[in-house]
């Protein structure tokens, strides 16, 4: 049963980034789209620790590869883009829950 709420997360995030869009629902580039990166890699960060211990520090590398595979499949779903400024966000949202837990 360990590593469920993080792999469960890591579902959600897969069907959640997989619906097509359309594109002119877009929102705007600081608006209601930032944040929710920001709260997903939070939260998947957040769930990371719950599941694997506040001692490993193999969650970052780990951030950056789903972020970065998050984007790329995001290219082929229709009516959404690959966007650095959401890979800019959800490495936030990790790295600042990160940075709360450490603390």
């Amino acid at each position: 049963m360990r590593r469920f709420a993080f792999i469960i997360w890591l579902i959600i995030l897969f069907i959640t980034t997989s619906i097509p869009i359309d594109s002119l629902s877009r929102i705007s580039l600081f608006g209601f789209d930032k944040l929710s990166h920001l709260f997903l890699y939070s939260v998947l960060t957040l769930f990371f620790f719950f599941d694997y211990g506040k001692k490993n520090w193999k969650f970052f590398p780990l951030i950056v590869l789903l972020s970065v595979v998050d984007e790329i499949h995001q290219y082929y779903i229709p009516g959404r883009t690959m966007s650095f400024y959401d890979l800019l966000f959800d490495l936030l949202g990790g790295s600042f829950t990160f940075w709360v837990l450490k603390s």
